[in-house]
């Protein structure tokens, strides 16, 4: 027997409805489980203290008021919800419409303000299309600029690291190591 069915057969065992093979695995479960055995002894000593109580005793009248009040209620006619129009605004009260409405408006007006910042900043560095020296914007230290240097070009890259051409160094003789074998 196992603690559900143990739980499920109590009431029939208090009751003596159980069959002897029923009974005798009841009791086999109790002497094997201690618990099961203070569970039944507390729901035996439970039933014993509520047939102790002492009887109410209830007014002669009281079925009959029961009753009347039962069928009273049943009878009653029922309220009826009127939908009344609401005053709001969007589903919103009027307190939190103008709150959401000013929200909105200082959002557009912080948006419109940022936004409008960066479109009309001049570009910070000029756009140069053709000779450098005819543009008269260029405030330069030195204005005797000579357009015939050339620059120096070159073939190599000195940047690019994906040439790894590594040399073998003989270093035999040159370096001296603690345990060198012979």
């Amino acid at each position: 027997m196992d603690r559900y069915k143990f739980e499920d057969s109590i009431s029939a065992y208090i009751d003596n409805e159980l069959t002897l093979t029923e009974r005798q695995e009841f009791e086999d479960y109790i002497e094997k489980n201690p618990d099961a055995k203070s569970l039944l002894e507390d729901i035996v000593n439970n039933m014993g203290l509520i047939k102790g109580l002492p009887k109410v005793k209830a007014s002669s009248s009281f079925m009959s008021k029961l009753l009347e009040k039962v069928e009273f209620e049943k009878n009653k006619p029922s309220v009826k919800v009127i939908n009344k129009p609401s005053n709001t605004f969007f589903g919103f009260t009027p307190l939190y419409a103008s709150i959401m409405s000013v929200l909105i408006v200082s959002f557009i007006t912080v948006g419109y303000t940022l936004w409008s910042e960066n479109m009309n900043r001049p570009n910070q560095l000029p756009n140069f299309n053709g000779n450098i020296t005819a543009n008269p914007n260029i405030d330069s230290p030195n204005n005797n600029i000579n357009n015939d240097q050339k620059f120096v070009s070159t073939t190599i890259d000195s940047a690019d690291t994906t040439n790894n051409k590594r040399t073998k160094v003989n270093l035999d003789g040159k370096v001296n190591f603690v345990k060198k074998q012979r």
